[in-house]
């Protein structure tokens, strides 16, 4: 809107300012300098007829005006430049037996006074170029501006088409055909692999639908992302534990919201080829507190490993966000070990 008030002002300044200019200035008919002892007198005289005749004249130029970048635009967007050429020429060949027609019908009297040919070609072909100019730089304009929205469109067409191709429906059917090509006897590992991770994929994309979700669906998902990770290592590299003690476990939660240390555990605490634990204890015997703890080994290669890096600060800030004044954490490090404690006060009322 403020764009088109712009646009409508500008235009209204050009015609006011070029009206003004072609009736003050051709509308003189005498202008007599007269010098009386070294005093200058400045006497100017216009035709009424003069002033008249332009201002009648000025809406017809206007009204030429537009058409003829309307003309131009136009043709200019269709590559019809012979047809521009040719319609120019009809519209100019119309306005000037227009302009005779004025004349010799309404202003015939004065006609000895209005005659001045080159005075309004003058006048004319300044708007004939002004309009053309103009009306090839708005088609311009509009030319490249749907050229990049074509650009803009194609691009996101491709990411449309590369999130199709990427779409959970479409990783989930891929994951159940695999699943149905592996055989579960001979490889049952891998077949609760890739159904480890299609229920992982399940929760992130559903379940991100809603802020909170239940203690459970975080608990089972803290399950399979330890599940899956652990297929990097051998069965005896990493001593990983997972204890639930209570049964009030439908109280509602921050998704994800115990995540991060998991990923840290797993990130920084745990060493190819060397004796490794992880574990974790969730305390769910309170109807109104929920308390987690998990406590993971540290290796002397991974002694610069940073666990208070950029998640776990995040994590800080949502607990501050989502619990302010219900709970509570306590982070504790050795040379030989790495220990998290949270709790967070629940509320029933608010079981999914």
């Amino acid at each position: 809107m403020e764009r088109k008030w712009i646009f409508f002002s500008l235009h209204l300044l050009f015609w006011l300012l070029t009206s003004w200019l072609i009736i003050s200035s051709f509308s003189i008919v005498q202008h007599i300098v007269d010098i009386d002892d070294g005093a200058i007198t400045d006497n100017i005289q216009r035709s009424d007829e003069l002033i008249l005749f332009f201002s009648i004249g000025q809406p017809f130029f206007a009204l030429y005006f537009y058409l003829q970048i309307y003309l131009t635009k136009k043709l200019v967007n269709d590559k019809k430049i012979v047809e521009l050429v040719w319609k120019t020429a009809l519209l100019i060949i119309l306005y000037y037996a227009l302009y005779l027609t004025v004349v010799y019908f309404f202003f015939i009297e004065s006609i000895h006074i209005l005659w001045f040919p080159s005075l309004w070609y003058g006048i004319f072909i300044f708007y004939i170029v002004i309009s053309i100019a103009y009306g090839f730089i708005v088609a311009w304009s509009r030319n490249e501006k749907d050229k990049r929205q074509l650009e803009i469109a194609n691009k996101q067409a491709e990411l449309n088409l590369l999130r199709a191709q990427l779409h959970p429906h479409f990783l989930f059917n891929t994951m159940n055909n695999l699943l149905s090509m592996v055989n579960q006897v001979q490889n049952p590992k891998l077949a609760k692999s890739i159904d480890t991770l299609s229920n992982l994929l399940r929760y992130v994309v559903y379940e991100n639908n809603e802020s909170r979700v239940t203690i459970a669906k975080e608990i089972q998902f803290i399950r399979d992302f330890a599940e899956l990770n652990l297929l990097r290592f051998e069965e005896d590299e990493v001593d990983f534990k997972l204890e639930v003690i209570g049964q009030n476990d439908q109280q509602s939660i921050e998704m994800s919201i115990l995540l991060c240390f998991l990923e840290n555990a797993f990130k920084h605490g745990i060493q190819p080829e060397a004796k490794s634990f992880i574990h974790i204890g969730i305390d769910v015997s309170k109807k109104q507190e929920l308390l987690f703890v998990i406590n993971n080994s540290v290796h002397p290669a991974l002694e610069g490993s940073q666990f208070a890096g950029y998640g776990l600060q995040a994590t800080k800030d949502r607990l501050q966000l989502a619990y302010p004044n219900g709970h509570t954490l306590s982070i504790q490090e050795t040379k030989k070990s790495y220990s998290v404690t949270l709790k967070i006060d629940t509320d029933e009322r608010n079981s999914c």
